[in-house]
Order: C-alpha cells, then structure tokens, then sequence
C-alpha cells in the first residue's frame, strides 16, 4: 500500500518586523526569478543569432542547431550568480549583495519555478503539453504577481517545525512565528511517528 501525503496549513499572525521579513523574502524569489527568466531569453536570443549566422554561412540548421549556445537551467545559472552576486557585509557590489538577509532557498525555488515556465512554454509550443496553449513566461511585477516564496527543508533533519506549544511554528530565518490556529493535530501526528516532515 503506498504511503498517504498529507499537507498540513496554517495561517500567520506575524509581528510588523516578522510580515517586513516575509515581504522580503518574497521580493527576493521574485527578483531571483526575473533573474533567471532574463538569464534564459538572453541566452535564447544568442542562440536564435548564432543559429542564423551559421546557416547564413552555409552550414546545416540541425548541426548549427547542436553547436548553437545553450539555454541556461537552474544549477548553470546559479552556479553563475554565485560568481556576480557580491556581498555587502564585505562591501563587495554584485548583481544581488543582499542575498544573506534571506533563505538561500528563496532563490532557488524561484530558479526552479522559472525553468517549470520555460518547460511548459516550450512544451506547449512544441505540442508535447496537452490543453490550453501556455504563452512565453512574463516577469513578475510586484503589482501583478502575488508575494510568495518556498522555503525546503531536510525531511530527515527538519527546520521547519512546530515550536514549544501548539500556536507556534520554527521557520528558517523567520524565526519562530505564531499560527493564526492550534497545530494541536500536526504535533499529535509527529507524536504518533505518522508524519514525515
């Protein structure tokens, strides 16, 4: 019998400095995954041109095609930006030297949802994702796009975990914040041993 996933959720009652952390922490996954879009469309813009300028020069578009640059996914662009994104604690500018205030899980759930859009678009363009046509990934504007972010732990040594009572949970670099209702329930089942973190 396979195992039964079950999600729990939970609404926040946050301080004015903790709802100032969250709200950061969404404006960085969404710079991150503006990042990695425009990261993406540059590279797709230099691959077009090399593309063309081959066959231009007579050779074959499926060997021009091989040879063409290819579009950055998450590991190559952050590997990149690990190189340009400074650090202001050592007075080093860079593309984002803010990066230690927040989760460094921020970015890469936003890397990772910036390559699900480009997938779905080119699945969809290539007739490989079925129903509605998906049109080529927008940027996110603060206005547009509503604040959220991920933040991942390690099931075998979470982070995210209740905190002392039943109104309070330990998230990464939030702290311990305070739930809008009781995880009485979530914690008799981590009691019980029912739960995979």
């Amino acid at each position: 019998m396979a195992d039964q996933l079950r999600a729990y959720r939970f609404a926040l009652d946050l301080t004015e400095a903790q709802a100032s952390a969250v709200a950061q922490h969404a404006g960085a996954a969404r710079w991150a995954y503006n990042h990695a879009l425009a990261a993406k469309l540059a590279a797709l813009d230099e691959r077009h041109t090399a593309i063309t300028l081959a066959v231009d020069a007579g050779a074959d578009r499926t060997d021009a095609a091989k040879r063409a640059p290819k579009v950055p996914n998450k590991p190559n662009i952050q590997k990149a930006l690990n190189t340009a994104k400074g650090d202001d604690r050592r007075g080093q500018d860079g593309l984002c030297p803010w990066w230690h205030t927040v989760s460094t899980y921020t970015f890469q759930s936003a890397f990772a949802d910036a390559d699900r859009a480009w997938k779905n678009w080119l699945d969809s363009l290539t007739g490989r994702r079925k129903g509605r046509r998906v049109g080529r990934p927008r940027f996110k504007t603060k206005h547009r796009s509503r604040d959220s972010f991920r933040i991942h732990h390690d099931v075998k040594n979470p982070s995210i975990r209740p905190d002392t009572g039943y109104r309070r949970i330990i998230v990464p670099r939030l702290g311990s914040l305070r739930v809008h209702s009781s995880t009485k329930t979530l914690c008799r089942a981590l009691g019980r041993g029912a739960v995979l973190q």
